[in-house]
């Protein structure tokens, strides 16, 4: 549900700016967004796996049963032009999540899959509407993530650790608002949907000849955070 109202919320985002700058006449900016900008982030988000089989075995835990979810914060830094009422920018960010779940499924509990998703990085453009010290604004750009999945058969390959890595480049966009406290500082609240639909071969995870099929998919991930940033 959760992700669903990130969805439309963004979308809401990118068409609300566009739908106002053409009916509503609103008076020229008198609060400057124009310049370098550093900042802080922090918030919370939520990533998800999936898997293809080649064999499927109802008892064995599945990357869908994965709970990969919590607090993620990090960094950003930017620059905005300003014409008029519009601004236009760039801004790359770093997020930190540490999100982990490992899920046993099996009466022995010799069977386990294990995700995690340790980083978030984008690297997006910007465009939004002014209102004096109020910017609504939507962003788009891409993305990449430290993400890994591991699959262990005890029973089968004791002592194995061998994971795969998730390092393909995705997609990001999303939407917020900024409001400027004075010249130098402004808050802000914004959502963030990465795609990324990165798919590993995960047959090797597990020493068993019916898992040469096997594929895992990092799908995508979502962010809520509020933000602080400095204008240099």
């Amino acid at each position: 549900m959760l992700k669903n109202l990130l969805l439309a919320c963004t979308s809401l985002a990118f068409m609300a700016p566009v739908a106002w700058a053409a009916d509503v006449e609103t008076p020229p900016a008198a609060y400057d967004w124009s310049g370098f900008y550093i900042g802080g982030h922090l918030g919370y988000g939520e990533a998800n796996y999936s898997g293809e089989f080649g064999v499927s075995d109802p008892e064995e835990p599945d990357p869908d049963d994965l709970n990969l979810n919590g607090i993620a914060g990090g960094v950003q830094a930017g620059w905005n032009w300003q014409m008029d009422n519009f601004v236009f920018g760039v801004e790359a960010d770093v997020t930190f999540t540490d999100w982990s779940d490992k899920v046993k499924n099996d009466e022995e509990n010799t069977e386990f899959v294990e995700g995690d998703v340790n980083l978030l990085a984008t690297l997006r453009a910007r465009a939004g509407v002014a209102v004096d010290n109020l910017l609504f604004y939507v962003t788009a750009g891409g993305a990449i993530a430290d993400a890994t999945y591991d699959a262990t058969d005890q029973a089968e390959a004791p002592g194995s650790d061998s994971k795969v890595d998730f390092n393909d480049i995705g997609f990001v966009a999303g939407g917020g608002a900024e409001w400027g406290l004075d010249e130098r500082w402004t808050v802000r609240l914004e959502g963030l949907y990465y795609v990324f639909d990165d798919q590993e071969n995960a047959g090797n995870l597990i020493d068993e000849s019916d898992n040469v099929d096997d594929k895992v998919k990092f799908d995508d991930a979502w962010v809520i955070r509020g933000g602080v940033n400095f204008r240099l």
